[in-house]
């Protein structure tokens, strides 16, 4: 399910990443992006840095020419996994040599769409009918062509080939004989459109009012967690997160490091545990009495036990819960000591009648 919309616009400028290998590549870069959380995967995270506010349709038309100017290739397949990440595609699909890494056409519609918060950036791509299945469903376009002059209009063959008109001008892939860039990857389609007159082709567009919103346009990145998917424990869409990063020689950037706005590392004793799991108390040292919720990481606190003394990394989430993100037991309390009681001394038997003398 796509956890975001309109207020989650960005550039289309992300760090391509991959779900694991066996082999660990030499690093050809490392750094750090600061960003707020719009896309959590099983894999990855997504980060949007700030942004200027902007209209949809120009947030559209940047987020197409950032994705245009970097000349990828066709792939096919290629943008799937996740949204605005170009990628190898699928096995025996055109343009797929198991390394080459760009986009098909419904994947290059999605990234541009991401770029503008109409897609959640970092999700998963459907086929192209899939894209219009659930935009339709978003209740984010309708059937038809837009109307000048501000229109924006997705033209779809049905499990064939997907473009977009962004303003008059049309953005897609192509088989770099017409319009689009020349390897066929995404790009501006400046080559008169003949297929938008295609009875083959569905017209759909974004209906006014999405258009008429504004979209905050910051740079998205994304970074594989297949190494250590416990760096976003307890993370939560909306959380301000530095994140450190090495990116190899193969394009796979992987994060290395989370640190989290307002991050607070404390110690102390547990000294009650909600029986639902949803939160556990701890007292500080110093006599400071922390709730924290718990209900997003209930791996941290599976074994946990009034008594036991812990480091904690916590920090607030959107909502204003204070909520763990790192957890070690420092020590347990010691079982309690059962003194066993000395055997009772034996009681000697009482003497008898003397016994009669015989007569």
């Amino acid at each position: 399910m796509r956890r975001s919309l309109i207020a989650i616009g960005a550039l289309v400028c992300v760090l391509t990443v991959s779900a694991g290998a066996l082999a660990v590549p030499k690093p050809l870069s490392r750094g750090s992006v600061r960003g707020k959380v719009v896309y959590l995967g099983q894999w990855s995270v997504t980060v949007q840095k700030n942004g200027r506010m902007v209209g949809v349709i120009n947030a559209l038309q940047r987020s197409a020419g950032a994705l245009g100017a970097r000349d990828l290739p066709y792939v096919w397949g290629g943008g799937h996994g996740q949204a605005a990440v170009a990628s190898i595609g699928e096995r025996g699909g055109p343009g797929y040599n198991g390394r080459r890494r760009g986009f098909d056409c419904s994947g290059a519609v999605a990234a541009v769409l991401a770029g503008a918060g109409l897609w959640a950036p970092g999700s998963p791509v459907p086929n192209d009918a899939g894209v219009i299945s659930q935009l339709l469903a978003d209740h984010l376009i309708v059937k038809g062509a837009g109307r000048a002059p501000n229109e924006v209009t997705l033209y779809d063959w049905p499990g064939v080939h997907i473009f977009m008109n962004i303003n008059g001008r049309f953005f897609g892939t192509s088989d770099g004989g017409g319009g689009g860039n020349r390897r066929g990857g995404p790009g501006w389609l400046d080559d008169g459109a003949p297929d938008a007159s295609s009875r083959h082709f569905k017209a759909y567009h974004f209906v006014p009012s999405v258009l008429r919103n504004r979209t905050s346009y910051g740079q998205n990145y994304t970074f594989e967690i297949a190494a250590d998917p416990a760096l976003t424990y307890g993370a939560e869409l909306g959380d301000v997160i530095t994140v450190g990063y090495s990116q190899a020689r193969n394009g796979i950037t992987s994060a290395q490091s989370v640190l989290y706005r307002g991050a607070v590392t404390t110690s102390g004793m547990v000294t009650a545990t909600a029986e639902d799991g949803s939160s556990v108390t701890i007292q500080t040292p110093a006599g400071q009495t922390v709730t924290l919720a718990t209900t997003l990481v209930p791996d941290l606190i599976d074994s946990l036990l009034v008594g036991d003394t812990i480091s904690v990394t916590y920090a607030k989430d959107p909502s204003g819960l204070l909520v763990p993100h790192a957890l070690t037991v420092l020590s347990t309390p010691a079982p309690p000591t059962t003194t066993t009681p000395p055997p009772p001394t034996p009681t000697p038997p009482l003497p008898g009648p003397e016994p009669m003398a015989a007569g």
